[in-house]
């Protein structure tokens, strides 16, 4: 795949191609084919393979311009050219995931001159990948990333089985928060970086952000993901200072979260196993929840009453023992799992099983 400068790719912090299924796809005919041309909002998914081969990179080329990126593809002789991405454009920033194939470009000045003064940050998912940017080249693997320039000529190329998120931004937006911006382009970032392993966490939660959003909500994103990058690329000490209170702290908060709604039915889940798997101390993941008012047992708690809630008002689970939703919600002790449980919700949970069958009224026995 060939890159000039081009738009962001998502995936989840698992390493797992996102499951690009769940997003509609965009004809590129009905999407060029408008007047005045439309911005999409939200994620929108583009897939030429029912298109003719000489004209996919056009194609996308014109698709990538109609959300504000304007980035130049040219296919291989050699191999397919093959692009089955998800764009998700946000203020200040473009976020994609896919895949592309058979694509290269060497830009030239003409067309460098047409670019915005963007950068982009490259997550390769799967696969090798290789840029070129001046005299600077570099292949990275899987899990890596780097960051280059949109202005400058460039090449990026990605073998056949390869996987790719992508960021695009302003530059300027960028530069304030790192020492040397231009100097730390085309550098590798290793997959084992823990800004980098937060910000594809915090990805997987930010792509499923509705077109809708407010955008305090958007803007808010938008600035972790800022933060993030700024740390992965060389922040200043003040950028660096800030970004801990905010980008880093949402997005560990984020992926902690995550981890604990994995793991709900674990009754040994505690403070001190997420710290080991977070790489963190059990005193910092407990200030991430004291920030948000509550305490991270306080957290667990509702997560798992919530989760027998919905576990108990599903008539298609009503065979089972309501001790058995307890114990799979993580509670050892099934008193505690019904005193908490009407303390919250007002009800017993036999109670929440009766009301959820058409007809029936609520049930005196006893839970067990």
């Amino acid at each position: 795949m060939a890159f000039d400068g081009q738009p962001p790719r998502q995936r989840d912090g698992a390493g797992a191609v996102t499951d690009l299924s769940r997003f509609k796809t965009v004809s590129p005919l009905a999407l060029l084919g408008s007047t005045p041309p439309p911005r999409p909002r939200g994620p929108v998914r583009f897939c030429f393979d029912d298109e003719p081969a000489r004209e996919r990179p056009t194609l996308l080329r014109e698709c990538f311009g109609r959300v504000g990126a304007h980035c130049y593809f040219g296919g291989l002789p050699d191999a397919p050219f093959h692009v089955d991405l998800a764009i998700n454009p946000l203020p200040g920033l473009l976020m994609a995931v896919g895949s592309l194939h058979g694509s290269r470009n060497r830009g030239t000045r003409e067309r460098a001159a047409e670019m915005r003064d963007d950068a982009a940050l490259l997550v390769n998912l799967r696969g090798s990948q290789h840029v070129e940017e001046g005299n600077r080249a570099l292949t990275f693997g899987q899990g890596e990333a780097v960051f280059l320039s949109c202005t400058e000529l460039s090449t990026h190329q990605l073998d056949g089985a390869s996987d790719l998120l992508m960021l695009r931004f302003p530059k300027a937006a960028l530069a304030p928060l790192v020492d040397g911006l231009d100097d730390r382009l085309i550098r590798r970032i290793p997959r084992e970086l823990t800004a980098l392993r937060l910000l594809r966490s915090y990805l997987t939660a930010a792509w499923d952000l509705q077109a809708d959003a407010e955008p305090d909500l958007q803007r808010s994103l938008v600035t972790h993901v800022y933060d993030l990058m700024a740390v992965m690329m060389g922040a200043t000490r003040a950028s660096a200072a800030i970004a801990q209170e905010r980008g880093i702290a949402a997005a560990r908060l984020n992926a902690v979260k995550r981890d604990i709604d994995r793991n709900l039915a674990e009754a040994s889940l505690s403070v001190d196993a997420l710290a080991l798997r977070h790489s963190c101390t059990s005193r910092s993941i407990q200030r991430l929840f004291e920030a948000e008012g509550t305490t991270l047992t306080e957290y667990v708690l509702a997560q798992r009453l919530g989760r027998a809630y919905r576990l108990l008002a599903d008539p298609r689970r009503r065979a089972g023992k309501i001790s058995a939703v307890a114990f799979d919600c993580g509670f050892g002790d099934v008193s505690y799992f019904n005193r908490m449980f009407r303390r919250r919700y007002g009800a017993s949970p036999s109670d929440v099983r009766a009301q959820a069958q058409p007809g029936s009224a609520p049930s005196s026995r006893r839970d067990n």
